[in-house]
């Protein structure tokens, strides 16, 4: 497997933010919290070559990711979604989640986005509730 150098490029655009990775280009990635988890969201402009996205979170440090889930690539200015429900919605405080994507070529080489992070809490109760309908799955 090859890993590919790394590199980024930062255009503005009017109130656009482009970010340019070796195997795509973002417009943007985003991550926000919910009743049910984590919403992350990304939109490209360009990701010729660019086989799947490997979405990786970490928690509570931005330093041990693991691969969560692989979404595959669609074409270019393609908008996409995933909701990480693998965060622990019983806990009382708020946890910080770090995630990346990993961006795979055809040829396996491969480049990171930067790492966005999470706050994930939700209240006391939403809690109790999840706990409720817990109880009768």
């Amino acid at each position: 497997m090859k890993k590919i150098l790394l590199f980024n490029i930062l255009i503005i655009i009017g109130v656009f933010t482009v970010i340019a990775y070796a195997s795509v280009t973002l417009q943007y990635f985003t991550g926000k919290t919910n009743a049910d988890g984590i919403l992350l969201e990304w939109k490209t402009i360009d990701e010729s070559g660019t086989s799947y996205f490997d979405i990786e979170r970490s928690a509570n440090t931005p330093d041990n990711f693991v691969s969560i889930k692989q979404i595959s690539a669609t074409g270019n200015n393609s908008y996409y979604t995933y909701q990480d429900n693998g965060v622990n919605l019983n806990q009382r405080t708020s946890s910080i989640y770090y995630y990346r994507l990993k961006c795979v070529t055809s040829s396996s080489s491969y480049s990171y986005t930067y790492t966005i992070s999470v706050t994930h809490s939700i209240s006391g109760i939403k809690s109790t509730w999840g706990s409720i309908k817990a109880i009768f799955r």
